[in-house]
């Protein structure tokens, strides 16, 4: 495996970011600096500033139901966090959040130690669809579920959002489907069609639903079947 792949399997850091650091020189492999990328790495030791990075044989992908109250952050002064929610042992093993969820937000959550994963989910281009389950208070007019999907101008300057798809599903409820991931996105389109969101869920990502049987707080592996439904990119 290249180097670049393999500090991006192990999860410090996406592949981008590996090739940087790459370049920088703050990647040991057998205790030597090595600024070449490509360098094929069979089972030599790769050190990371001064860490030892664990291989990506050892990655790992959990599926967490992230409650309302808890901050998808690193800073203990945003406490309390979703990494309160794990173990000593997951703790320790880098797990990054694939894509995060604000404090009042509820859902489906992906952590792992892959960093290609996370920019999969994550980048812009890659138009992953997440869909939310909305509580809202007003009124939508009929006229909301056209301008969902014309896309909404959210504030002076900004460009307008991709279409998105908006089903009122009964008085002070929706579902919206995003192929974007702007911060408070869901909230600020909900505004911006004249309504104020009380609850939000975020119950799918590809075609991975949240499973109704994990509780909010629990956190389990992720099968290989639902790593592929989670990359999907097909419509909702």
């Amino acid at each position: 495996m290249r180097l670049d792949a393999y500090l991006a399997r192990a999860g410090r850091a996406s592949r981008r970011e590996a090739r940087g650091l790459i370049r920088q020189g703050a990647v040991r492999v057998d205790g030597e600096v090595c600024r070449d990328r490509a360098r094929r790495i069979r089972g030599e030791q790769v050190v990371l500033d001064d860490l030892l990075v664990e291989s990506p044989a050892e990655v790992r992908d959990f599926l967490l139901h992230k409650p309302v109250g808890l901050c998808c952050s690193h800073d203990e002064r945003e406490s309390p966090l979703v990494f309160d929610l794990l173990d000593d042992a997951l703790r320790r093993r880098s797990l990054r959040m694939a894509g995060r969820l604000d404090r009042a937000t509820s859902g489906l959550l992906v952590l792992t130690t892959d960093g290609d994963l996370v920019h999969r989910l994550t980048h812009p281009g890659k138009k992953i669809v997440k869909r939310y389950r909305i509580g809202f208070e007003g009124e939508l007019a009929g006229a909301a579920v056209e301008c969902c999907r014309e896309g909404l101008s959210l504030r002076a300057g900004e460009r307008p959002t991709l279409p998105a798809d908006l089903v009122i599903d009964g008085p002070g409820r929706a579902t919206l489907a995003l192929r974007e991931g702007r911060t408070h996105q869901v909230r600020r389109m909900m505004r911006a069609l004249g309504v104020e969101v009380v609850a939000l869920h975020r119950d799918r990502v590809g075609a991975l639903v949240l499973p109704p049987d994990l509780e909010p707080g629990a956190l389990r592996p992720l099968a290989p079947e639902e790593r592929e439904l989670l990359l999907s990119e097909s419509s909702l």
